[in-house]
């Protein structure tokens, strides 16, 4: 009404507006409708995308933006390089770190430490390794994402040199530090290190745990000593214990074949969301990994009596810098039979090997087929 609308800085402001709120189909409509398109609108709607979990439709327009000449920022390039963290599209985020050291942006704090990140989630870490050691000045951002690359990828005692290497440097950790540092404990299976740097959050870093924290405490504590002492570790904390924390007392019972406090975790989870169909799975493994096939039948029917469908897996495999992405039971895909075909002869292949299937996978069959089909499937495309 105001006539502004045409402007495109109050254009591209209310763009934003509508990403932050998640509004992303009003945001690329009145994107679209921008007169003069400048690189702050761009900007906006391809951080909202990435904001709002649509990784593909960011890197889209970002090649939308390159198409009309314009040229992009140090944003810019942050914002997709997270899309490419997001995705694994390891091979665009080289092409962007091309195109940064063309632009001579690599002294830039915010994308150095962004470079990092996206080739240590994509699981790069010699890679990641170099652009950290390379970097001019490395702030608590290029440490965490050394650190949680570390951890997620299962390197614990990577992860662990790290953070003290960072503490020798006196850099500070923050919350997301610790959630890594208790992770890689968790992974390598260090229970007395684990309990001291939660303990010393507190003590000499003055941070409050969050829930994460626990979490991590209890995955840390059910793997090393059992579910039992995990539980007890639960009713020390000093609020209640969300979804999550249940969940992964539950996952680690699986570990030790401890049925009464997976059906306890499983029950407490249930009360706090009823419709939660993972906790069937979850426990339905425990059930299997114990031998308890009637439990696992009893378990299956409880999910169809109340109507409740497994959440399907979904991967994606970048082949020649085009995204494909399947999900669990796809037939949907226009190759999936030829797919199917050569998943059925690998499994075969594999058995001839030695290769002998992990029970409690095989208890997991819904309608659609085998569970053992689908998640070999996404196994196979994710490689």
């Amino acid at each position: 009404k105001s006539g502004l609308g045409s402007d495109a800085f109050v254009a591209s402001t209310v763009v934003d507006m509508y990403c932050k709120c998640g509004m992303m189909t009003d945001a690329q409509k009145l994107h679209d409708r921008i007169g003069k398109q400048e690189l702050v609108s761009w900007n906006a709607i391809m951080s909202g995308f990435s904001l709002n979990k649509q990784s593909e439709d960011a890197q889209t327009m970002f090649s939308q933006m390159l198409d009309i000449g314009l040229k992009p920022d140090h944003f810019t390039y942050a914002t997709v390089l997270d899309t490419c963290a997001n995705l694994a599209t390891i091979e665009i985020g080289k092409q962007i770190h091309g195109q940064i050291i063309k632009q001579e942006m690599l002294v830039d704090e915010y994308i150095s430490s962004t470079l990092i990140d996206m080739y240590a989630k994509c699981g790069y870490m010699q890679d990641s390794l170099l652009m950290f050691e390379k970097a001019q000045k490395r702030d608590f951002v290029s440490w965490n994402a050394m650190i949680c690359g570390y951890a997620l990828h299962g390197q614990g005692a990577e992860a662990l040199k790290m953070f003290d290497r960072m503490q020798r440097e006196d850099v500070v950790p923050n919350h997301a530090t610790f959630v890594a540092v208790l992770r890689a404990c968790s992974h390598v299976g260090q229970l007395d290190d684990g309990c001291c740097y939660f303990h010393q959050m507190t003590t000499h870093y003055k941070l409050e745990p969050q829930l994460e924290h626990f979490a991590c405490m209890v995955d840390i504590l059910g793997r090393s000593k059992g579910p039992q002492e995990a539980l007890n570790f639960i009713g020390t904390m000093p609020f209640e214990a969300d979804a999550v924390i249940w969940k992964t007392l539950l996952s680690v019972c699986k570990i030790h074949r401890d049925v009464e406090v997976a059906e306890l975790a499983a029950g407490n989870v249930l009360l706090l969301d009823p419709e939660d169909s993972s906790v069937y799975i979850l426990l339905s493994n425990v059930y299997a990994e114990s031998g308890k096939w009637a439990d696992v039948s009893r378990t299956r029917r409880l999910m169809k009596q109340g109507r409740l469908k497994k959440e399907p897996g979904c991967s994606w495999i970048e082949v020649q810098n085009e995204m494909h992405g399947f999900l669990v039971g796809d037939n949907v895909h226009p190759r999936s039979r030829e797919l199917y075909d050569m998943l059925h002869d690998l499994l075969d292949e594999m058995k001839l090997s030695g290769y002998d299937p992990d029970s409690a996978s095989f208890a997991e069959v819904d309608e659609e087929g085998s569970a053992s089909e689908q998640d070999d499937l996404l196994g196979m495309v994710g490689g």
